[in-house]
């Protein structure tokens, strides 16, 4: 029994780590990532419903990444910043973001647009792999 119970936590242990990447931001900041998966996110309500219903949407699906880019920027700016906002607070392993800056902690304001941008297509990059492979065919039909 109780090499069952250091087996289940070793397979735990493992499973984390494999979760994590360490990554260097555009400004520079060494970071430590979590995978985060955007459709928890999302279940756990913290993503505008107007922007579920844009993301989610054919129209949108069939869009390049900078034409989607550009249609979330264009009139979902506040609620594309919850997504990131609450995209990286899920994802930051360290520092965390928190409400006071110290040792352990930085402020989501004091990521820089790239930095957000960058952990936000980190997150991203299966659905990118997708996008990509989906974009291919589409050129070779």
């Amino acid at each position: 029994m109780m090499q069952a119970q250091q087996a289940r936590a070793q397979n735990l242990k493992r499973w984390r780590e494999q979760r994590l990447h360490e990554e260097t931001l555009p400004s520079g900041l060494e970071v430590l990532l979590r995978d985060v998966d955007l459709a928890s996110v999302a279940i756990e309500g913290n993503i505008p419903n107007t922007l579920i219903d844009l993301i989610i949407s054919e129209d949108f699906q069939k869009l390049s990444e900078e034409e989607a880019g550009k249609q979330v920027m264009s009139g979902n700016m506040t609620d594309f910043n919850a997504l990131l906002m609450q995209l990286i607070k899920a994802s930051l392993v360290d520092p965390l973001i928190g409400d006071v800056p110290d040792n352990k902690h930085i402020l989501y304001s004091e990521l820089t647009f790239d930095d957000r941008i960058y952990i936000f297509n980190f997150l991203s990059r299966d659905a990118q792999k997708v996008r990509s492979f989906r974009d291919e065919s589409t050129k070779s039909s």
